[in-house]
């Protein structure tokens, strides 16, 4: 199995904070330091991998934990739980600018920088005259750094990072470098890497980046994993949540309960709108009865209600299996099944023929899209459990019938070893 560039296995990081700590020093001196201390989780349970290759946005709205993500596979601390493994020269975009030694001169600062980012010197002197020409300070690289404005720090920073042939590119919102012709040099210089093959990883709350850089997106919201998938519908998702943010609205729609009892929470597991609404969600066996387990093989039947706005046309249904570790093991929707949604109301019934999955835990996702993908109605992100039994497997997500048996190398049709 070809490895991913970037793995990320049920990481977590936390963060301690303290109430109450002293302002002043005889505060300080009575209190004996003795503030209140408590913590929190910037990150938690976060897994996913990047396929080598691949460029993936991160979006959420403030708060959500992208640069503190994108810090910690760039090595920028370490996590409290989990784990994280990237494969390949790294080429980070961070704090740009403020790796820069002060006294150094432009030229130092090239060589520098290129080596703390794993370069030769040699590859850095075969670079220079490019980056140079780039960053566009051919009259001011010999000039000490500390006579730089911030403009000529970051184009030298930016530079020197793109020039380090880079097998993964992490990106914390630097695209908006200079002005605006050096702007779209910069836009241009990291579409190039892309189509090289590098691994890109951006976090940007520029949508138009992300549509026009990436394959895939990650959404996160409060420290979680919300959805990682593809570039349209996720998009549609953190879209639907900056709207209800500038709206001002706590719930797309009043809380129903799922199956297990648990409760459906905006902007925690479910997103949108509200123009339509999930609900009557059953899972059910081919003879039509309510199980608490399916049996690897068996066919699934997924029926779910829905009803929303007559003025909504060719709306789609989307329906994902997730495992455990928040993996998309199979997702497909009503425009690939030629099934169009009537309004305002109606029933969908799926067919799933065979569930060939490895006995585990599984969560389902709905969902409810406008034609075109841009507008997300209802979503309910992992919400409804779902229980496969059967066959034990060693490794992996699928659990097709297999059979087994010793054949003899002299039946007819069999070459023996060695025969032309």
């Amino acid at each position: 199995m070809r490895q991913g560039a970037i793995v990320v296995k049920d990481l977590g990081k936390r963060y301690d904070a303290r109430d109450g700590r002293p302002t002043t020093l005889k505060g300080f001196v009575l209190s004996r330091n003795r503030g209140h201390r408590h913590s929190f989780w910037g990150l938690r349970h976060i897994t996913f991998s990047v396929p080598r290759g691949r460029a993936v946005g991160v979006v959420g709205l403030n708060g959500a934990g992208k640069s503190t993500l994108l810090r910690l596979i760039g090595g920028v601390g370490k996590p409290d739980e989990g784990s994280i493994s990237v494969h390949g020269r790294i080429g980070a975009l961070l704090d740009i600018g403020v790796g820069l030694t002060d006294d150094l001169t432009g030229r130092e600062n090239v060589f520098v920088l290129g080596v703390i980012a794993g370069m030769l010197r040699s590859e850095i002197a075969a670079q220079f005259d490019a980056i140079v020409a780039f960053a566009e300070l051919e009259e001011f690289i010999d000039a000490p750094v500390r006579t730089y404005s911030s403009g000529m720090r970051m184009r030298l920073a930016f530079a020197v990072a793109v020039h380090t042939d880079p097998e993964v590119l992490l990106i914390d919102e630097v695209l908006a470098v200079g002005d605006k012709a050096f702007q779209q040099k910069c836009f241009n210089r990291v579409a190039d890497i892309r189509a090289s093959g590098c691994t890109i990883f951006l976090v940007s709350h520029d949508v138009s980046q992300i549509e026009d850089l990436c394959d895939d997106v990650l959404l996160l919201s409060n420290g979680r994993m919300v959805a990682y998938g593809p570039l349209r519908e996720t998009l549609a998702l953190y879209n639907s949540a900056v709207d209800a943010k500038i709206a001002g609205t706590e719930q797309v729609a009043p809380p129903q309960f799922r199956q297990d009892d648990g409760m459906l929470a905006f902007g925690v597991n479910r997103y949108g709108s509200g123009d339509m609404r999930l609900h009557s969600v059953e899972f059910r066996t081919e003879q039509g009865e309510s199980f608490d387990e399916l049996q690897a093989g068996q066919m699934l039947r997924l029926r779910f209600s829905y009803e929303g706005k007559e003025t909504i046309e060719n709306p789609i249904a989307l329906v994902g299996i997730y495992a455990d570790d928040d993996t998309c093991v199979f997702e497909t929707c009503s425009q690939l099944g030629e099934c169009t949604l009537t309004m305002p109301a109606g029933t969908i019934e799926i067919d799933l023929w065979r569930m060939d999955l490895a006995p585990g835990t599984y969560h389902v996702t709905l969902g409810l899209f406008s034609s075109d993908w841009s507008e997300v109605y209802d979503y309910h992100a992992e919400v409804y459990p779902l229980k496969i039994g059967g066959q034990i497997t060693l490794k992996g997500y699928l659990n097709p019938p297999t059979g087994w048996r010793m054949v003899d190398d002299a039946e007819p049709g069999l070459a023996a070893p060695g025969d032309s």
